[in-house]
């Protein structure tokens, strides 16, 4: 197998962007539905057949984190396995955080197409966030965590793929510098 970006598509029309963005850097990607690339047999088979430096990226998607619990061992798999480094964008973010023991809840800031400015690798940059739900470390904390960053993998509660985003390919730096 090619070094190559698997993106899991949560049925979620901003998938095809993040596939475009990064369709810039390298071209072997493949879009997969999550009922399909979670499906017993095909996860299996994902899990054996690589030992290659590989991405997977757990896309955005609508409704809650919680109705993906089903997957949640599979997850866990994927974040444990040294071959692969794991992206969550938006919903995937919240899967990944509500999976390590982050609370999810309403955003004090609930807002599709809103840009906002963060603080990501040393510069101020705006960011584009569509969500209504977001990541706490608990119930009573009021601060949303918007970038979590692990050993080979990060989420991210904006839209780093998004037009209203500053320097999108600085999002997928550690990504591609992990699969190459």
């Amino acid at each position: 197998m090619l070094n190559k970006i698997f993106i899991i598509d949560f049925e979620d029309s901003f998938t095809f962007n993040i596939a475009s963005e990064l369709y810039s850097y390298e071209t072997n990607i493949e879009v997969i539905p999550h009922h399909a690339f979670f499906a017993e047999v095909n996860f299996k088979n994902f899990m054996k057949k690589s030992d290659i430096p590989i991405a997977v990226i757990l896309g955005p998607g609508p409704g809650d984190p919680g109705e993906y619990e089903n997957y949640f061992d599979k997850i866990k798999q994927l974040k444990n396995a040294k071959f692969i480094y794991l992206m969550g964008i938006c919903l995937g973010h919240q899967v990944l955080s509500l999976i390590d023991g982050f609370f999810i809840k309403p955003s004090f800031f609930p807002g599709h197409g809103i840009q906002i400015k963060i603080h990501f690798f040393d510069q101020d940059l705006l960011v584009q966030r569509y969500n209504s739900l977001a990541v706490f470390n608990s119930h009573n904390n009021s601060n949303e965590i918007l970038i979590r960053k692990w050993e080979r993998g990060i989420s991210y509660q904006f839209h780093p793929e998004s037009i209203g985003t500053e320097k999108c390919a600085l999002f997928f730096k550690e990504l591609l510098d992990f699969i190459y």
